[in-house]
């Protein structure tokens, strides 16, 4: 089981030209954009490099990967 995260669904989000830029559902182009705290790869209060933390991160990303293609 992954660790839980939390997440905003069409949420508002600094930057984001890409995704307005280049999305176009009506042309079947859909972009995402993820954001990654740090947290969630490192230890925060030491700003180390954490690869227990990264090896969950990257099961939970190869899963939502594999379920979106």
């Amino acid at each position: 089981m992954f660790p839980l995260y939390s997440r905003v669904l069409n949420g508002r989000f600094k930057g984001g030209y890409i995704t307005r830029h280049y999305d176009n559902p009506q042309a079947d182009i859909h972009a995402v954009q993820l954001e990654v705290a740090q947290c969630c790869y490192l230890d925060e209060a030491s700003f180390v490099y954490s690869p227990e933390k990264s090896e969950q991160l990257q099961h939970l990303l190869q899963a939502l990967i594999s379920t979106a293609l």
